[in-house]
């Protein structure tokens, strides 16, 4: 994908929560059961004294309350591009007991957030929750899978989960012609579409939908080994791919 398409892409994503961040946070208020299960499943990295969480595209800061509903003692940082979305995850958060949380504002397109995480933090647990599908191009999903990565802990996991509209007949059906910014389908790649959001606001956002191969080519990419995988949320129960990875 050209370099001028991804950074038209990344441009309408970031005016998209720019525009609907308020109605994306009240949608977006309960803790998901796919977020319920990562912490179920992680029992052994959140084991640890002193467990290190780094939320990567941490919106509202809904993981923070997933730990902490599992009486889960952590570390928690959080890092998002939105300034609204990061102001309401430091609102929400506010009255945790088990959980300690800090967040950092950073674009997680440029090369230069990973730098805003002091560079001797491990994490025993890196989450990166419907965020990864909202960057255009492989090798910048690969880039970023690299980033997280390399601030695993001894032992640590990453967990990623994909968005998989593609299956469910209602969001194939909505997707708007890329003729509509000016673009092709020969533009982008396989798997790209753009969406509408209509609940309160109308915007439009483009997402990448990361299926089970594609996942395991960038975990194979990246030099990480897929421990386990599931299928969770949504109206069909199943529109969220998890997919925990290891260095290794």
């Amino acid at each position: 994908m050209r370099a001028e398409v991804q950074a038209q892409l990344l441009a309408l994503n970031q005016a998209f929560y720019a525009t609907v961040a308020g109605d994306f946070d009240h949608t977006r208020s309960a803790v998901s059961t796919g977020m319920t299960q990562v912490v179920q499943r992680s029992a052994p990295q959140l084991g640890n004294v002193g467990c290190g969480i780094l939320d990567v595209g941490c919106g509202n800061g809904r993981f923070a309350w997933a730990l902490e509903q599992a009486n889960g003692v952590a570390d928690y940082v959080g890092v998002d591009n939105d300034p609204h979305l990061v102001q309401r995850a430091r609102e929400q958060v506010a009255t945790l007991t088990h959980v300690r949380t800090a967040f950092v504002q950073a674009d997680l397109a440029g090369a230069s957030w990973i730098e805003r995480i002091p560079a001797t933090r491990r994490f025993d647990l890196v989450v990166c929750l419907a965020t990864l599908q909202h960057f255009p191009a492989y090798e910048r999903r690969r880039r970023l899978i690299a980033e997280m990565a390399g601030r695993l802990a001894v032992d640590g996991r990453l967990v990623i989960s994909g968005w998989q509209f593609l299956e469910a007949a209602r969001f194939r059906q909505k997707q708007i012609a890329w003729e509509t910014l000016g673009l092709h389908a020969q533009d982008v790649e396989a798997g790209d579409a753009l969406l509408p959001w209509q609940q309160g606001g109308y915007a439009v956002r483009y997402v990448h939908q990361i299926d089970m191969a594609e996942m395991s080519r960038l975990a194979a990419d990246s030099g990480l080994t897929i421990t386990e995988f599931f299928r969770a949320d949504g109206k069909e129960g199943n529109l969220n791919l998890y997919v925990f990875l290891k260095v290794g």
